[in-house]
């Protein structure tokens, strides 16, 4: 009885422990799970303790394993219920309203495996780690049914154009847009527009393939990071923001002179397409 009660209260205070962060990579972190937004990962460390009715050691770890693999699993699924899918909608808002992306999304999740090798406690408690890419565990008609809504015009101050040099004889690899201080958040499906309202980027401007592969854009805090990530690396172009539009302000605005200036590269088109895109954010 000592032991379940210590085990129990062992999972009580880990989970509140790791509820601060469970991994430095991520940028949202929830109770014993986090995003990484970078490389569109949702990481979750799950927490069992034996089943009563386990009589030998290897009986009592493997059960304990089982309920370890459950816990992960539920608060990988908590966790992405939060993500923002796009500027209006988040998983969990999909999943309420549509009964095949919801039953996609859990069986999907109930089916992952723990990465790396599980770690055991003297109380007999076990803790695992599941990972998984977003794009794995987020059905792809949570992403590709988005209605298209036109962003508002935004009201800025008259020089808002963002002042960032853009050579038009340059080949650029990526595009990195500094949406610090604009109170930007990540998503599944961000969108880009111009201050009219007028949209650069979205799921509509990219292949399928790449979306699934890599996700719509990269999310970093740190301009070097930005730079040197793989998804843009080479030449990218850097450009700031303006504003945010949407519920979930999760829609990035530039300057109508960016803007204009980005769609007259034609060279460069290819980035976009291929969702070489990061977003800076607080």
């Amino acid at each position: 009885m000592k032991t379940w009660i210590s085990a129990c209260l062992g999972l009580l205070l880990a989970s509140t422990a790791w509820g601060v962060s469970i991994d430095d990579r991520c940028l949202q972190d929830g109770n014993s799970a986090c995003v990484d937004w970078n490389q569109g990962l949702v990481i979750a460390d799950g927490l069992g303790v034996p089943a009563k009715k386990a009589g030998t050691s290897a009986q009592q770890n493997a059960s304990a394993q089982r309920a370890a693999r459950m816990d992960a699993a539920r608060n990988i699924l908590e966790m992405i219920k939060g993500i923002n899918v796009s500027s209006n909608t988040t998983l969990q808002d999909a999943m309420l309203t549509d009964d095949q992306i919801r039953s996609n999304v859990q069986g999907m999740i109930y089916g992952l495996r723990p990465v790396g090798a599980p770690r055991y406690f003297s109380d007999g408690s076990v803790r695992v780690r599941m990972e998984a890419r977003l794009q794995q565990v987020v059905p792809q008609q949570a992403l590709f049914q988005i209605p298209v809504e036109i962003a508002p015009p935004v009201e800025l101050s008259s020089n808002s154009q963002s002042g960032a040099p853009i050579d038009m004889g340059r080949v650029y690899t990526g595009l990195i847009i500094d949406a610090r201080g604009t109170e930007a958040q990540p998503a599944m499906s961000p969108r880009v527009f111009d201050e009219a309202g007028n949209e650069l980027y979205g799921s509509a401007y990219v292949e399928q393939e790449f979306v699934l592969k890599h996700g719509m854009a990269g999310y970093v805090k740190d301009l070097e990071q930005a730079e040197t990530n793989d998804r843009v690396a080479g030449n990218p172009l850097t450009v700031k923001a303006v504003g945010v539009a949407g519920k979930n302000k999760t829609d990035i605005v530039l300057a109508d002179q960016d803007a204009a200036r980005i769609r007259q590269l034609a060279a460069n088109l290819n980035f976009l397409r291929e969702a070489r895109v990061v977003v800076l954010v607080d």
